[in-house]
């Protein structure tokens, strides 16, 4: 092919570089307000102060619900005490009640778990060990036969139930 024949590439005309230019610039302006407008101006740092409800120190999201379920428990206890339920009634007023708890804690309604359910939610280690030591007095045939004959040491209660409300109200408190 002859020298003569050849042609210089075509040239773009200017207006792409400069379109190139403005749009580069659109994107960045973009970035840069979007940026801007969403950070707290500083008025609105300065406006920002604890809710006075909030105590120094962390803030416990279901510090509400726990005390609702704390007094259902002593509610609980005071009619275990007073010998209004039996060992298996107290069982299942307590599992009641955790499952209650946990229903708020959980957002779930834990009433209509199984344990296997609820053990493979994330968390609930204790709920599960809770609930599991509460499920053979629930579903004994005999009260005596759960827990042994009763030895007086409390007044409407034995041992075995004071210290399954103490369990719940560990739970109820720490998790």
């Amino acid at each position: 092919m002859p020298d003569d024949e050849l042609y210089a590439p075509a040239l773009y005309s200017g207006w792409w570089a400069a379109l190139g230019v403005v749009l580069v610039l659109l994107v960045v302006g973009w970035v840069v307000f979007a940026l801007v407008s969403t950070r707290a101006s500083a008025q609105e740092k300065a406006s920002r102060f604890a809710p006075p409800w909030a105590s120094p120190g962390l803030y416990d999201p279901f510090a509400g619900l726990r005390l609702e379920f704390e007094s259902r428990l002593d509610a609980v206890e005071a009619t275990y005490l007073a010998g209004g339920l039996d060992e298996r009634g107290l069982h299942l007023a307590l599992s009641k009640e955790v499952r209650g708890f946990a229903s708020g804690r959980l957002g779930v309604d834990a009433s209509v778990l199984t344990l296997s359910e609820i053990e493979h939610m994330t968390g609930t280690q204790h709920l599960t060990r809770l609930i599991a030591r509460y499920y053979h007095p629930s579903f004994a045939e005999d009260v005596v036969q759960a827990v042994g004959p009763p030895t007086g040491q409390e007044q409407g209660g034995t041992p075995t139930g004071k210290e399954s409300i103490d369990r719940a109200r560990s739970v109820v408190r720490t998790w």
